[in-house]
């Protein structure tokens, strides 16, 4: 922990596996304003001003420290609360994956080289905030109904608090779980696209990793080495392709599935009314009458609902075909590897 100038704090934290930390996988986090600290505060009020919290430059010292004095470890995550959504200033700097809750942040704070990595890798940066929290609303007049550019990194959830403990994380994944609710459809969308690309990111690095350690007797690849990167990198490209498409699926299935249930209740409703204006007439009367102007249970209900099951349908064909083609692109890395030892022996080293 660090108690820096203007009095931000931050804190590198890694997984402990047997005992040991995991300095492959170096989270680090800056803490929020601490009202009561007058240094801090301070802080939180000169960082209304579009140059930002100035607690971003100490915040980016940090991390390029931690970064020059521990070679060996790889920092794959920054997080901050509030204020400290500065760190995001940091996470476009230094090219790293970047949350934040209730962040209130002055965009037009970036370095214009910052401000285009962010710009160009919006699925990098997440920036969780609740539609009616005043606390960042006021702070940097970014809101939900109208904002300056945030490069696509706010996601806006309902409610209205700026406490931390008002959001709610998976136990096992680690993950924020957004609310179910129709006002929430799209920011669990976006949450979830932009975990499909940081996990297509992280492979095409681990990919490029694995290059480096196939040449480093300062050969070339092998013809073997070279058709396993290929297909490894197809294989990435379908599975997130695959990923992308379930992702949107599932809200267009939704959307299909409400679409049906809404039939249903509006048939249902045209009854009742039907029935509550015209009382002299029969149940076939009644619907007669309807059917005179085209409103059946057929046109009104059974013919939606059949479109809207064969695009459901159609989704999973689809699907279906992603995970066949990932099964084949397996299999034949799965021969391949059986074939070369060397290469096992390598990929196993």
């Amino acid at each position: 922990m660090k108690n820096g100038d203007y009095g931000f704090q931050g804190m590198a934290v890694a997984p402990i596996i047997n005992g040991v930390p995991d300095v492959s996988h170096v989270t680090v986090v800056a803490a929020g304003t601490y009202p009561d600290d007058g240094i801090d505060f301070k802080a939180a009020l000169k960082g209304l001003s579009p140059n930002g919290s100035p607690q971003a430059d100490v915040a980016v010292d940090y991390v390029g420290d931690l970064i020059d004095k521990n070679p060996d470890w790889t920092i794959t995550q920054l997080s901050g609360y509030s204020q400290s959504a500065y760190i995001l200033k940091a996470g476009a700097h230094f090219k790293i994956p970047t949350t934040v809750f209730s962040g209130w942040f002055q965009y037009r704070s970036l370095t214009k080289e910052e401000e285009t990595f962010m710009k160009n890798n919006p699925h990098l940066f997440l920036n969780y905030r609740q539609k009616n929290d005043d606390v960042t609303k006021w702070n940097d007049f970014n809101s939900s109904w109208g904002n300056s550019d945030d490069f696509g990194t706010i996601l806006w959830i309902d409610g209205s608090s700026h406490k931390l403990d008002s959001w709610d994380f998976d136990e096992k994944t680690g993950q924020l779980k957004i609310p179910n609710s129709s006002g929430n459809s799209e920011g669990a969308m976006i949450q979830a696209s932009h975990y499909i690309m940081r996990e297509f990111s992280a492979h095409l690095t681990e990919l490029d990793q694995l290059k480096i350690k196939l040449t480093a007797n300062g050969g070339g690849l092998s013809k073997n080495e070279q058709l396993y990167l290929n297909d490894q990198q197809a294989l990435i490209a379908v599975n997130t392709g695959r990923f992308a498409y379930q992702n949107a699926m599932a809200n267009a299935i939704r959307a299909y599935q409400k679409g049906m249930t809404d039939a249903e209740v509006i048939w249902q409703e045209t009854l009742r009314e039907s029935r509550r204006q015209t009382e002299l007439l029969s149940e076939n009367e009644i619907k007669d009458s309807l059917a005179a102007v085209g409103a059946t249970q057929q046109r009104m209900v059974d013919e939606p609902t059949e479109y809207f099951q064969k695009k459901i349908n159609k989704t999973k064909m689809i699907d279906e075909k992603f995970e066949n083609l990932s099964k084949e692109i397996k299999n034949k890395i799965d021969e391949l590897i059986q074939r070369d030892k060397e290469l096992a022996q390598q990929l196993r080293s």
